[in-house]
């Protein structure tokens, strides 16, 4: 059984990138290569906007939630290639994109206007917080 919620950090996507991260094992390669193709899982769209997460903090955009105790997210953000952030941002745009890119998307639209509007707002703000880095 999963764990679903409209916080970046509330699902098994996002909680298998933090437990990596606190292991200091984790490689966004290893992610970034098994992710393609037109249609986005859910799963893998919730590890993007978990991404983002980080990064923003990482920049100082957004203050540190809890659930990033024991992550460095300025080191973190910092060893991030050019390439590797644009992957991040390309996944979380397709992630908000529509139903036929990406099956979260799918998911939240499944309960209705309101909560897709609701989940996809501060996925939205934050993508375009990022953008504006550079």
């Amino acid at each position: 059984m999963g764990t679903w919620g409209s916080g970046p950090f509330e699902n098994d996507g996002a909680g298998d990138l933090l437990a990596a991260l606190r292991a200091g094992n984790f490689a966004i390669d290893d992610f970034t290569s098994h992710v393609g193709g037109e249609y986005l899982e859910a799963d893998d769209a919730q590890a993007a906007i978990a991404y983002a997460e980080v990064v923003a903090v990482g920049h100082g955009i957004q203050q540190a939630s809890p659930h990033l105790d024991g992550i460095d997210a300025a080191a973190f953000s910092a060893s991030l290639t050019a390439e590797q952030r644009e992957w991040i941002l390309a996944t979380l745009e397709r992630t908000i994109a529509d139903s036929d890119t990406s099956e979260l998307h799918e998911l939240w639209a499944e309960n209705g206007p309101e909560d897709l509007a609701e989940w996809r707002a501060p996925v939205l703000a934050r993508l375009e917080s990022l953008r504006a880095l550079g």
